[in-house]
């Protein structure tokens, strides 16, 4: 299967791409800096942004008319200077909510029908389970854009899914990102109580890889960590 990849340089972005290879999946990645990603047999690299409806529109008829595009993972987020709640945002305050609405607009025109975000713990139905101090950390810093980001890319997720009963999606929920190996991935609903907290990013790109072949989360934001 082709996999549109939307953040394939970065973090996570780059341990989705070798698991997907790993899977047998080809790749066609959308990327800012085409430079920043090492040529592959099973990947297409397109220059460009999400946020322009072109670049993605491009990225989708790259893709040979035998292999086209059959799915989106998105691991991409709004980001900031550094890894410090309170630092400066890089990115619009909308940023993950454009790029999935021009992403769904794509995949409405050439009948692509699974997406897979990479979301965060905290977000919408999760965030009662999360600690106070948690919460009052990201409603008093620039993670609060972020989450609110995150929040109307699950909405516009279930609203698609709603007018169209084809379409699938997952949110995927990590808790805190760290660079720890691979390790078995533990699931805790849509509400997260009890998640642990953190993951590691090789651990999010399999289980986003797990998603989108197999349906058990289709419709879901399930909550995961290690």
């Amino acid at each position: 299967m082709r996999i549109l990849l939307l953040g394939a340089s970065g973090r996570t972005g780059a341990h989705v791409l070798t698991e997907a290879f790993t899977r047998s999946h080809t790749v066609t990645a959308l990327v800012r800096r085409p430079e920043a990603l090492t040529p592959h047999k099973s990947l297409i690299i397109r220059a460009g942004t999400p946020l322009n409806k072109s670049d993605i529109e491009s990225a989708f008829v790259s893709a040979p008319p035998s292999d086209p595009v059959r799915a989106v993972i998105s691991t991409l987020n709004n980001g900031r200077t550094s890894d410090s709640p309170f630092a400066k945002t890089t990115a619009p305050p909308d940023f993950l909510a454009q790029t999935v609405k021009n992403v769904l607009e794509a995949m409405e025109r050439h009948d692509c029908k699974k997406i897979i975000v990479l979301g965060t713990n905290g977000v919408g139905s999760s965030r009662a389970h999360c600690s106070w101090i948690f919460n009052f950390i990201v409603d008093h810093s620039n993670l609060k854009i972020t989450f609110d980001d995150h929040f109307e890319v699950q909405k516009l997720l279930e609203e698609e899914g709603k007018r169209d009963k084809s379409f699938k999606w997952v949110d995927v929920r990590a808790t805190g990102l760290n660079n720890s190996r691979k390790r078995p991935v533990k699931e805790f609903g849509e509400d997260g109580k009890g998640a642990g907290w953190f993951i590691g990013r090789e651990s999010v790109a399999a289980f986003m890889l797990e998603a989108l072949d197999r349906n058990d989360w289709d419709g879901r934001t399930p909550v995961i960590s290690n």
